[in-house]
């Protein structure tokens, strides 16, 4: 096993999980005076390029203080319950509402599998290991943790999912951001800058909620963002600004398709045709065909998770139901 990964400043490592498609899904290893964290771990089909990574850069298993999870969704934290078995010193720190998934992951593999069928289920993300229960501590807003000299400190995130944290790093002044602060990969990079676009995956995405949870995260004035999807970027009010115009617009997308016979279908059209707009309009000279084979991984979550949305917002508003 060779690992992929970039090593950052501020003692952090972008690992590349190689889920999918290489440059696709990250998870950070964080070293601070001999001792080590995890944010996020990838599917059970990570955890070999982990450990991997641990014997590359001489870190022995017993240094692993925390396994930190953003929160769980499958590419997130669907390897938590593998890796910490090879961890005996850590601890698995989580929101609240994520507790009782990790020590009983059957309800996340039966809907996974609901969804995507057994055979997605065990090519791409292989197996769920539950963990015990006296392993995993609730990560509380604004709760710190101590990483050798540095102090990580949790923050409630929702919008994308209720279930959400984010991690503020005074020493990097970056955030540990999930999916929070959006998706943005590096084959979109121009003169511009970086592409941001949001994650809308089902099933607890809020655009109001999110757009005011990114609003509070701006006031720590971060410099970075470690994004799952993909590796660190610079935040500025720029970016959280095209995070937000892009909410917006995904949202106009899903209510003006509400009506059409195959609603999921338009849903995701419209959002392809919408990127590749956005793409082009962002100085991204690659060929489509090219462009559209990295945004294809989003493309269906991110239907879904607008038409579950309109769901809950229109129905919601009809009397009796």
């Amino acid at each position: 096993m060779n690992p992929i990964y970039h090593t950052l400043d501020f003692g952090i490592t972008c690992i590349d999980t190689q889920y999918m498609r290489n440059d696709f899904v990250a998870t950070y290893l964080i070293e601070d005076q001999g001792h080590v964290a995890f944010v996020d771990t990838g599917c059970y089909l990570s955890v070999p390029t982990l450990l991997a990574t641990l014997d590359e850069k001489n870190i022995q298993q017993e240094q692993v203080d925390y396994i930190i999870l953003t929160h769980i969704h499958l590419d997130h934290a669907g390897g938590a319950g593998e890796l910490i078995r090879h961890l005996p010193n850590a601890k698995v720190y989580v929101h609240e509402y994520g507790v009782n998934h990790l020590i009983d992951p059957s309800k996340l593999r039966a809907g996974v599998i609901g969804v995507y069928g057994e055979l997605f289920f065990k090519q791409f993300l292989g197996d769920l290991i539950p963990i015990a229960k006296e392993k995993i501590v609730i990560a509380k807003d604004k709760d710190e943790i101590t990483l050798g000299n540095r102090i990580l400190k949790f923050i409630n995130t929702p919008g994308h999912a209720r279930h959400h944290v984010c991690i503020w790093d005074e020493k990097s002044q970056g955030i540990f951001s999930g999916d929070t602060l959006g998706v943005s990969y590096r084959e979109f990079d121009t003169e511009q800058g970086v592409l941001i676009f949001p994650p809308t995956t089902p099933v607890q995405f809020d655009p109001d909620v999110w757009k005011n949870t990114i609003q509070q995260l701006m006031t720590l004035q971060p410099k970075y963002a470690y994004l799952t999807h993909f590796n660190r970027i610079e935040f500025t009010k720029k970016s959280a600004d095209m995070l937000i115009h892009n909410i917006n617009n995904f949202v106009e997308i899903a209510i003006k398709m509400q009506h059409q016979p195959n609603r999921h279908k338009a849903i995701k059209t419209a959002l392809l045709d919408y990127l590749l707009e956005i793409a082009s309009k962002h100085g991204v000279t690659t060929e489509e065909i090219k462009q559209i084979k990295v945004f294809k991984g989003d493309l269906e979550i991110c239907a879904q998770g607008l038409g579950v949305w309109l769901d809950k917002e229109f129905c919601a508003k009809i009397p009796n139901k």
